[in-house]
């Protein structure tokens, strides 16, 4: 039987690391945790839940110390996790059922924010001294998964297996200040790696920096072009779903930047619904409501083996949102009401929906009258 063990750096993460420990129970054979300088309750958190633990005095390396932990491992296969991530696999089965025993790694489905879906993420891999992570930041197995395949001829299988993030939620001022020397640096090191280039941008823009961040985000868009991947592209479609929303934003024509992202990557949905909302503000109001209708239309479930996740909400409450506001301006009242009140049982917090609603049917009945 393949053994697991799960792999994890922590710093002071006593609020996140029950629930994580919790969902690794059944499914793993081991836990290792690397603390880099936790003064709270962590480590007896760990303990309390019989991880190993190990000490790796903090260097501004994310990979330093991820390897740090691969050395303590003794299973045959290993789960990189974080603390504010949960497991979950169907029927709570131990990870080991979904192991292809010819694969030298395996994707999870990854949901890196709550209510998004999810989409793959090399997760898993045999432990083997030639996988390694790379990177101070952004810290990456996939370089050395992408080496050893085309050497020995092995598969990176799929799974059904989840892993849900759980810490992008509420204000990240804090950690874009944080971030921004380490990802200044790591481009510096790696300059054609896109992620960095587009989470340079988000962070500039996280603490009011955004004209500096536009200019990093065309930056990232040329670095796409000079190591050509299906990874690199996608990201690259992140830095374009910024810079477009970022230029809708502010009142500037982002058509060019949408046409030159779906160009690159058609099924990028969110630069659809970006899209959409720059053609409602343009007058095309047909060309608005046809694009949301083909988003009411995508089937989230199958979007767990693409490189791309999305916010939920552009497939049914954004997207009816968005329909019914092109409908009521194409005097098509009844379709815009019905539209409002789909946005409305998505969300039904939000009583503008049940007003818009009100204000559809009323015009469809004058209509009549």
């Amino acid at each position: 039987m393949i053994s697991v063990a799960a792999a994890m750096i922590v710093r002071d993460e006593e609020r996140f690391l029950p629930g994580c420990l919790s969902s690794l129970r059944g499914k793993v054979d081991d836990v290792v945790i690397v603390d880099t300088g936790s003064v709270d309750n962590t480590l007896s958190i760990a303990r309390t839940f019989g991880a190993r633990v190990f000490h790796f005095e903090w260097n501004d390396d994310f990979a330093a110390a991820r390897n740090r932990g691969l050395e303590e491992v003794t299973a045959d296969w290993i789960l990189y996790i974080d603390a504010d991530e949960r497991l979950h696999t169907p029927g709570d089965r131990p990870v080991a059922e979904f192991l292809d025993p010819d694969a030298i790694a395996a994707y999870v489905r990854f949901k890196p924010k709550l209510n998004y879906t999810s989409y793959r993420e090399p997760r898993l891999f045999r432990r083997d001294t030639r996988l390694r992570f790379s990177g101070k930041i952004h810290e990456s197995i996939l370089p050395a998964i992408d080496r050893i395949p085309e050497r020995d001829r092995l598969s990176i299988a799929r799974t059904a297996i989840g892993l849900d993030h759980l810490g992008y939620e509420g204000d990240q001022a804090h950690k874009a200040a944080r971030n921004i020397p380490l990802l200044r640096q790591a481009i510096e090191d790696d300059p054609n790696r896109v992620y960095y280039w587009y989470h340079l941008a988000e962070s500039l823009a996280a603490i009011g920096r955004v004209d500096e961040a536009l200019a990093v985000a065309r930056q990232g868009v040329q670095a796409a072009q000079q190591r050509p991947s299906e990874k690199q592209r996608a990201n690259a479609s992140m830095i374009f779903q910024f810079l477009a929303r970022t230029y809708l934003e502010r009142g500037q024509d982002p058509s060019a930047l949408i046409a030159e992202g779906l160009a690159a990557v058609p099924d990028d949905h969110a630069l659809w619904f970006i899209a959409a909302r720059d053609r409602l503000n343009a007058g095309e109001f047909e060309t608005a409501w046809r694009i949301a209708e083909d988003l009411l239309s995508v089937d989230t479930d199958a979007l767990s083996d693409g490189l791309l996740a999305f916010d939920q909400r552009i497939f049914e409450e954004f997207a009816n949102d968005l329909a019914g506001v092109a409908a009521f301006r194409l005097g098509l009242f009844a379709e815009a009401s019905r539209h409002f009140l789909r946005a409305a049982a998505a969300a039904p917090d939000n009583v503008s929906y049940r007003i818009k609603a009100r204000a559809a049917l009323l015009q469809q009945q004058r209509l009549k009258a």
